[in-house]
C-alpha cells in the first residue's frame, strides 16, 4: 500500500468538525497532518479530537513548515483566495469549500491561480457526491420521464432573532455556561459585512451547481429577496427562478424564517414530461444520504410514489464520498465515482460560475428584471 496523502485544513469550524474531519478519517488512504486556525478552542478541540499532530494559529506556518501533500480549506469565503493562492504556491493538492469566494474579481483570479498547477484543484460542491443525485443523474440522461419541465426546491431552516428578548437571554445564559452557539453553528453569516450575503448566497450555489451538472447551463435569472430580521445584514428569504438550457425552470426558495427544526428541511420535485421525481436531503450535518422516490402513470391510481434504492450509510453520505473522490483524484484511482468517464467533481470554473449566477439573482433582485447569461460570464 503506498503511503497515506498527508492532508492539512485550514478552518476548523463546524464544516470540517462535521464533515470533512471525519472523511478524512474514514478513508485509510489518508490522514490528517496538520491543521491551522486562529481560534485556539476551533483548533485544539478538533485537534485533540481527531489526534492530530501538528497544529498552528497562522495557515502560512503550516503550508510553510508542514510536509502535505494537500490541504481543504474551509474558511469563510472572503478567505478563500488568500488560503487558494498560498495553497496553489506550495504546490498542494486543493479542496476549497463553497461559495468559492465573495466577488466575481475573486472567482477569476482563483481560476488563473488554478491554471498555474497541475496539481488536482477542485471546489467543494458536496451536493454532487449525494447518492440519490448520482441515481436522479442516470434517470435523467436515460431520458426514462421524458422532457423536463421544472424543479423545485425548498430548503428551509428556522433561525429566529436571537439578538433580543427571551431567546437572547437564552443564548446569553448559555454562553455564560460555556455553550456559545453563535460560535458553534458559524452565525456570522448573518451579522458580518464580509459574508457576501445571507441565505441566498450561502446556499444557492449548492443546486446552481448541481443543475448545471444534471441538466446543463443556466440562461437566466430573476430573483427576489426580502430581509425581515432588522439585526440581520442580509437576505433571509429568497426565491429565483433560473431558465436552463433545455426550456426548463429551477425554482430555488430559501429561507431561515420558517417554523420548524432549526438544522431545516430540504426538499424537491422534478416534474417531467411521464412523471416526476420527489427528494428529500438530510442535514448536510447528520451525515446520512437522501430520499429518492419517483411518480410514472401506473403510480395515479394508488396515488403513492415509488421510493427508489439509495445505498445507504455514513460512508455514502456527501461529505465521505467527496473526500474519497479527491484521494480518488490525488492517487490516480476510482473508487467513488466508477461508472462516470467526465469530470465529475466541481471544478474552479464551477464553484465561479455557481457565484456568478448567484450574484446576478442578487442584482436581479435589486434591478427589478431578468438577468440573462450573457451578463454572467467567467
Amino acid at each position: 500500500m503506498s503511503d497515506p496523502v498527508r492532508i492539512g485544513i485550514i478552518g476548523c469550524g463546524q464544516v470540517t468538525r462535521a464533515g470533512h474531519g471525519p472523511a478524512i478519517q474514514s478513508d485509510r488512504r489518508a490522514v490528517i497532518a496538520a491543521v491551522a486556525d486562529p481560534d485556539d478552542e476551533n483548533r485544539s478541540r478538533f485537534a485533540k479530537k481527531h489526534r492530530v499532530p501538528l497544529t498552528y494559529t497562522d495557515h502560512r506556518d503550516m503550508l510553510e513548515k508542514a510536509d502535505l501533500d494537500a490541504v481543504v480549506i474551509t474558511s469563510p469565503p472572503w478567505l478563500h483566495l488568500e488560503h487558494f493562492s498560498r495553497a496553489v504556491d506550495a504546490g498542494l493538492h486543493v479542496l476549497c469549500e463553497k461559495p468559492l469566494a465573495p466577488t466575481e474579481d475573486e472567482c477569476r483570479e482563483m481560476i488563473a491561480l488554478s491554471k498555474q498547477t497541475d496539481k488536482v484543484v477542485l471546489t467543494g460542491h458536496t451536493k454532487r457526491f449525494e447518492t440519490g443525485f448520482q441515481k436522479i443523474k442516470g434517470i435523467l440522461d436515460r431520458g426514462d420521464l421524458g422532457k423536463m419541465y421544472q424543479i423545485t426546491v425548498h430548503w428551509h431552516f428556522y433561525i429566529p432573532d436571537f439578538t433580543k428578548g427571551w431567546l437572547k437571554r437564552q443564548f446569553d445564559r448559555l454562553k455564560s455556561w460555556g455553550i456559545d452557539l453563535e460560535k458553534k453553528y458559524g452565525t456570522w453569516r448573518y451579522f458580518d459585512p464580509r459574508a457576501g450575503g445571507g441565505i441566498f448566497y450561502d446556499h444557492a450555489p449548492h443546486y446552481i451547481d448541481l443543475l448545471r451538472l444534471l441538466v446543463g447551463e443556466m440562461t437566466s435569472v430573476f430573483c427576489k429577496t426580502r430581509q425581515f430580521i432588522e439585526a440581520r445584514l442580509h437576505d433571509d428569504l429568497s426565491v429565483a427562478i433560473f431558465t436552463l438550457e433545455n426550456d426548463a425552470l429551477l425554482v430555488l426558495d430559501m429561507s431561515n424564517l420558517m417554523a420548524g427544526r432549526p438544522m431545516g428541511y430540504q426538499t424537491g420535485i422534478i416534474a417531467c414530461e411521464w412523471g416526476k421525481i420527489k427528494f428529500d436531503v438530510p442535514q448536510a450535518y447528520d451525515r446520512k444520504t437522501m430520499t429518492v422516490s419517483r411518480y410514472t402513470p401506473y403510480n395515479i391510481i394508488p396515488d403513492i410514489y415509488t421510493p427508489l434504492w439509495v445505498p445507504p450509510g455514513e460512508k455514502n453520505s456527501m461529505f465521505f464520498r467527496q473526500m474519497g473522490h479527491f484521494i480518488d483524484e490525488i492517487k490516480g484511482e476510482k473508487t467513488v465515482i466508477t461508472d462516470y468517464d467526465g469530470q465529475w467533481a466541481a471544478t474552479i470554473e464551477d464553484g465561479a460560475l455557481a457565484v456568478l449566477w448567484t450574484l446576478a439573482g442578487f442584482k436581479a433582485a435589486k434591478e427589478g428584471r431578468e438577468i440573462f447569461h450573457d451578463e454572467v460570464r467567467l
